[in-house]
């Protein structure tokens, strides 16, 4: 009896239907998601994800994710996402088997969180007025005043207040010593940053044009560029813009990315690409900016005595895609021959472009995939290759582009990585290396390929960017899924 007892448990355990519910149905910016499960398996890798209505389980799509804890049921709280429309999802041991889902709305208006003194500089003795707005409303929001430079550690706080639960107001500290600080604002007792502001205590006249730093954003998808406006720097060539961690010290092992102006007292930069002088053999697909609070800073003749901090946020958001070639039982009937013996094919799930090879070294095939409008939103192209079966001679891959300069034709080719070959331009020509390969080895097994055509196009032209992408285009290769996406 007792073994029947216990299959009979161990089944109703593993057929218990996965109930999964958030606490309300719509839920407001910068508010937390609580989820209610129940039926869970009780496994450490258990977990929970946020994606948006619509897409596949896949992890790409997933906005914010949890473990369960290994509870079978329970709470399980989740950092706000942005406005949109969702579903969390709950899954076993680790898998995207769909074990059960709710939908939920985030609606209105972001808290953008706005904090600011009455002045920048004061005299010594003088009290110091901050100004707030768009605070959660929490009691425990607390704003603190730090050394200009320091992280948000509590033993860096020189002086601090609750907000009482108060949204938009003032507050006044006093006796602070004189030196420059920041002023930096927290929700619910947290230590993380919404937003802050510098100031200084001195006993002398303000400094008159002062630096000035404008971002073509206060919030960025990850992995976006971020580009700055500079106004006032002081001509050398030495001085430079960097990106920091909000609230980290000043050393340069802080600097996520930075350039010099060249002497340059105004003008524009994007950061957040790639190092300068790095090589790319081995890159990273797509380097940038995680999640988090940042600080653009600037300084002047190669120093670390900052003359601006502005602070900007980079959150986990949703790619948005178009797809221009899917294979899905055909290919596009918007394929051009340009060249070569072979027209362009539906074969086995991909289109096939097949290059063909004389001398040797030259392939003259080319194929080319007109875009219905030009794209000014998505700059990221991606694309497989490869899967099902063919060794493939060598070919590049590409698209046709509109920029500040003109049009420039951008390829990404295995054949410079074979040989070591840098990234390079001959006219209008931009080639680069591939950070997988593209050609060898790839005939059962395919590779997803995935580039910021912005940023590249930096590499070799920093001060241009690209206003619409155009075209795709290869020489060849087994390839699907070609399409262009927001970051």
């Amino acid at each position: 009896m007792k073994l029947i007892f216990i299959f009979s448990l161990l089944f109703t355990l593993l057929n218990a239907e996965v109930t999964v519910q958030t606490t309300k149905d719509t839920y407001a910016p910068q508010e937390e998601i609580h989820v209610a499960l129940t039926g869970m398996l009780g496994n450490n890798l258990d977990w929970i994800g946020i994606y948006p209505i619509g897409t596949t389980n896949d992890w790409e799509n997933v906005v914010k994710w949890s473990w369960t804890g290994g509870i079978t049921e329970g709470n399980v709280t989740m950092d706000s996402v942005p406005v949109g429309n969702y579903e969390v999802r709950a899954f076993f041991n680790n898998s995207f088997n769909l074990e059960g889902s709710y939908p939920f709305n985030v609606e209105g208006d972001a808290l953008d969180v706005n904090i600011s003194t009455t002045k920048i500089n004061y005299l010594p003795n003088e009290d110091v007025v901050v100004n707030f707005s768009h605070m959660l409303g929490d009691v425990e929001d607390w704003i603190g005043v730090y050394p200009q430079g320091s992280s948000n550690d509590w033993a860096n706080v020189v002086a601090w207040k609750f907000t009482n639960g108060v949204t938009d107001g003032n507050m006044t500290f006093s006796n602070l010593a004189e030196g420059n600080y920041s002023v930096r604002a927290f929700f619910k007792n947290s230590f993380n940053l919404e937003a802050n502001s510098s100031f200084s205590i001195h006993d002398d006249e303000p400094i008159t044009n002062e630096v000035n730093l404008t971002l073509n954003k206060a919030v960025y998808a990850q992995n976006e560029l971020v580009y700055v406006t500079y106004d006032h720097m002081q001509g050398n060539n030495l001085d430079w813009i960097g990106i920091y961690p909000a609230g980290a010290t000043y050393d340069f092992e802080n600097v996520i990315d930075s350039k010099y102006t060249y002497g340059n007292i105004s003008g524009e930069m994007a950061l957040g690409g790639f190092p300068q002088g790095e090589t790319l053999h081995g890159s990273t697909p797509m380097p940038g900016l995680a999640p988090g609070n940042y600080e653009i800073r600037a300084f002047f003749n190669n120093t670390l005595h900052t003359e601006k901090v502005v602070p900007f946020t980079v959150t986990e958001q949703p790619v948005v895609s178009t797809m221009y070639e899917d294979a899905n039982g055909s290919i596009s009937e918007d394929w051009i021959h340009v060249s070569g013996p072979y027209p362009p094919v539906y074969y086995n799930g991909v289109v096939r472009l097949r290059a063909r090879w004389i001398n040797n070294h030259t392939n003259t095939s080319e194929y080319t995939l007109p875009f219905d409008t030009p794209n000014t939103t998505q700059k990221v192209l991606e694309l497989d290759v490869g899967g099902v079966g063919r060794w493939t001679p060598h070919f590049n891959v590409g698209v046709i582009v509109q920029t500040l300069n003109g049009q420039r034709r951008m390829l990404w080719d295995s054949y410079l990585n074979h040989y070591n070959v840098s990234a390079n331009k001959q006219n209008n020509v931009l080639s680069y290396p591939t950070y997988v390969e593209l050609q060898r080895n790839t005939a059962n097994s395919r590779k997803h390929f995935r580039v910021n055509v912005d940023k590249y196009l930096k590499i070799l032209e920093p001060n241009n960017k690209v206003i619409s992408i155009t075209d795709f285009f290869a020489t060849g290769g087994d390839l699907d899924n070609i399409k262009l996406s927001s970051h």
